[in-house]
């Protein structure tokens, strides 16, 4: 019954979203498709309801969630501005994913995900300072590729893992 309920309202969503971009391509509104990643928030957000239903077991649906709705900020930003600008905000997709990463170790208390956060979080730190203010930073990768080695050394050692 769940499941059924579900899909019409998944249905109904679908087409009512179909009827509004159809209605801006014809001309009869506008300003629809300026708007498209509220449905990447809509989505991301059910995931995320999905995980809590099924009480935590499924981390995929947090990672999903949570980079979905990090990459509609992406979107609407570009919407706002341009484009283009997305030949140097590239590295905010390694962020976009460090950071679905840590959500999923915050809910699922998995130190494995934290692993993946922290490098992932690390590379779009590093690569946002090359690519956005100076080529010469890019030994800083080094640095952080060493800091990270040592956390997870730390860490290691702390919890005997």
């Amino acid at each position: 019954m769940h499941r059924k309920r579900t899909a019409t309202i998944l249905a109904v969503f679908l087409i009512i979203v179909g009827s509004l971009i159809t209605m801006e391509n014809f001309a009869m509104i506008n300003g629809i498709t300026y708007h498209w990643p509220i449905l990447l928030v809509i989505f991301g957000a059910g995931f995320i309801m999905l995980f809590f239903e099924r009480e935590r077991n499924d981390p995929v649906l947090m990672w999903l969630g949570t980079f979905q709705i990090a990459l509609s900020l992406l979107f609407y930003y570009l919407n706002a501005t341009s484009w283009k600008n997305l030949a140097s905000l590239w590295p905010v997709f390694l962020g976009a994913v460090g950071i679905s990463f840590l959500a999923v170790a915050i809910f699922s208390r998995k130190m494995l995900f934290v692993y993946f956060a922290g490098s992932f979080l690390g590379l779009f730190i590093v690569f946002t300072l090359v690519f956005s203010i100076s080529s010469k930073l890019w030994p800083l990768s080094f640095v952080v590729f060493g800091l990270s080695l040592i956390i997870i050394e730390q860490i290691n050692s702390k919890f005997n893992l």
